[in-house]
């Protein structure tokens, strides 16, 4: 396994023949920020083979107060622009929590509007969403569409102009990767909780079920689910933890642990999408509570026919195993 530096020399190689292979430009027209002046720019993404699309970043990527401000430039594609752009500012905070392994909050409530901005000497409008230091703004250029991300710069001093040669923007890409990788180095570890017995699996099954919720409830607002310092820096160790206190008392083998909890997860994880009734606090805590004491100690459950009813979709998968199972989860949660 080669180590953190050597992958890293091995992103400044990668980044060097990149730039030889799209140099000066790609096929569509790219663009970059001519002011404020924010030093030089880093080429972050590049869609693929075709590079459909390229996001060029400039500013400190570590700082939650900026400057730091991005510009993508892709083909046309069909997307709503207001939900596209609210979207990007849920990206962006996840962006920093990342990067910077800080907590980002919204800075109040996002309002959309138009903006005008002058892109290679002409002023184009488009619309603007703005969340405190936050903003993020799109516009129509030459058949390509410019969408901006910016942190702790305002958008009236915002100036556009087309880069014709991608070459140095690649040429430092594995600086900025290796300077985002320092800044992970030194970030503490997080601690997991302390606990011991059955609380190590309630836990777990906490983390998980409350990461699902977020995604459930960004979804359903048309955002992105947001990120949490630590996320799945915790997930793993609790997991393994998990697994090593299963193996301990229950005179298991690894696998066999493993397996246990992963079909403790799956299935209350599963409960939480499908079974309407998992929104009741109650309910939800006493089917967590009864899956975890079936299937770590073995104990008699009122929920034991549910039991029985997930353990033959695990074994077959079939779509009338999956109905039955609901159905007699549905049957407890009545009874």
């Amino acid at each position: 396994m080669e180590s953190d530096e050597e992958w890293i020399a091995r992103l400044r190689r990668t980044a060097l023949r990149d730039a030889e292979e799209i140099a000066p430009r790609p096929s569509f027209p790219v663009y970059g920020l001519a002011e404020p002046d924010l030093g030089l720019g880093v080429l972050t993404s590049l869609s693929d083979s075709s590079a459909e699309e390229i996001t060029l970043a400039y500013g400190d990527p570590l700082a939650q107060g900026g400057p730091h401000l991005s510009i993508n430039t892709a083909l046309p594609a069909d997307d709503e622009a207001a939900g596209a752009l609210r979207r990007m500012l849920d990206d962006e905070h996840n962006r920093i929590v990342d990067h910077a392994g800080v907590e980002d909050p919204e800075d109040g409530e996002a309002e959309f509007s138009d903006t005008i901005t002058v892109v290679d000497g002409a002023e184009l409008t488009g619309p603007i969403y703005r969340e405190g230091p936050l903003w993020t703004a799109r516009f129509t250029v030459s058949d390509v569409v410019v969408t901006v991300v910016a942190r702790g710069v305002a958008p009236t001093h915002l100036r556009l102009a087309t880069v014709g040669d991608l070459r140095p923007y690649l040429e430092r890409r594995g600086e900025w990767i290796a300077r985002l990788i320092e800044a992970h180095r030194r970030r503490p570890v997080p601690e997991l909780p302390a606990m011991t017995g059955l609380d190590v699996y309630r836990t777990l099954i906490e983390e998980l079920l409350g990461f699902q919720v977020r995604h459930r409830e960004a979804a359903r607002e048309g955002r992105l689910p947001r990120r949490r310092v630590g996320d799945g820096r915790l997930y793993g160790p609790m997991w393994q933890r998990a697994v090593r206190e299963l193996e301990r008392s229950g005179r298991l083998s690894r696998e066999a642990a493993n397996r246990t909890v992963t079909s403790v997860v799956n299935q209350l994880t599963r409960l939480a999408d499908r079974a309407e009734w998992f929104s009741d606090k109650r309910l939800a805590d006493l089917a967590v509570d009864e899956t975890i004491r079936y299937a770590v100690l073995g104990q008699p459950v009122s929920s034991r026919d549910a039991q029985l009813a997930w353990e033959r979709v695990t074994l077959d998968g079939r779509p009338e195993d999956t109905k039955v199972w609901l159905e007699t989860w549905d049957k407890w949660a009545t009874a």
